[in-house]
């Protein structure tokens, strides 16, 4: 049985930017996972503006052994403007290409439908970002779901970009998206790969809130999983995001 305090270490360690031995991977049950994890955000402290959604595609799903997606609160201080200087701590794994939103309001209001059409009106913004993603724990621990949830859902930072004006007019399904890496494509995708379109994941976000009694509220962002797989990258190397004819998401890794 993993020891009280273990999540006060896990939050410890994202702080300072090392890396901890807790057998996350000997959690039981999802249930624990997310209890786990609340208990490393509260320990955490800071600022939540958001949440972070992650095994939104079958590539992820298979790489974690997870039937479905998984969530975790983003910290404000965690976000960072496109272009940013960003120095790689122990346990990256790598940079994700998302699609993003900020709600305009709250959703669902009282008994207002659960459906793609009703959110849409509930957003006030979208735009590209990157996800950069790694863990607190060793590789002694293997990469499952229940680790992975419990460590912050794989949450590091998040690099936000600029508005996709349009993107109502848009079909971001099949919206072309690239993971550039040092002017080198590694990667490609596009929003079909998140839950079938990046709206999917934030109505099955909003679904899960409200199991609970909650809900997403305004001014949130929200970004809703990854268009091209996890790119990994080292220092010195600058990574950007292009999605069709926006201009690119960067961020210079140090």
């Amino acid at each position: 049985m993993l020891d009280v305090d273990a999540p006060v270490t896990l939050a410890r360690c994202r702080r300072a930017g090392t890396i901890s031995h807790i057998a996350l991977h000997e959690l039981e049950s999802r249930a624990a996972a997310e209890a786990f994890q609340m208990a490393g955000i509260k320990a955490l402290g800071g600022e939540p503006c958001g949440y972070k959604i992650g095994a939104t595609s079958v590539e992820v799903q298979r790489l974690l052994k997870c039937q479905g997606p998984m969530h975790a609160p983003i910290m404000r201080e965690d976000v960072l403007p496109n272009g940013a200087t960003f120095r790689i701590p122990p346990g990256l794994l790598g940079i994700e290409c998302e699609f993003g939103f900020v709600m305009g309001r709250d959703f669902p209001i009282d008994a207002e439908n659960m459906d793609v059409a009703a959110l849409q009106s509930a957003i006030a913004e979208c735009f590209v970002s990157l996800e950069i993603v790694g863990r607190r724990v060793g590789d002694d621990v293997p990469l499952t779901e229940l680790s992975s949830l419990a460590d912050f859902a794989l949450d590091v930072a998040v690099v936000r970009g600029g508005p996709i004006h349009d993107w109502k007019h848009r079909d971001l399904a099949i919206m072309p998206v690239r993971a550039v890496l040092d002017g080198i494509t590694m990667a490609t995708g596009t929003g079909a790969l998140v839950l079938g379109h990046p709206l999917n994941s934030l109505l099955w976000l909003a679904e899960t809130l409200r199991k609970r009694g909650d809900h997403l509220r305004r001014d949130e962002v929200i970004l809703t999983g990854t268009c091209t797989g996890v790119t990994k990258v080292v220092p010195g190397q600058l990574f950007a995001g292009f999605f069709a004819d926006q201009p690119p998401v960067q961020v210079q890794l140090a």
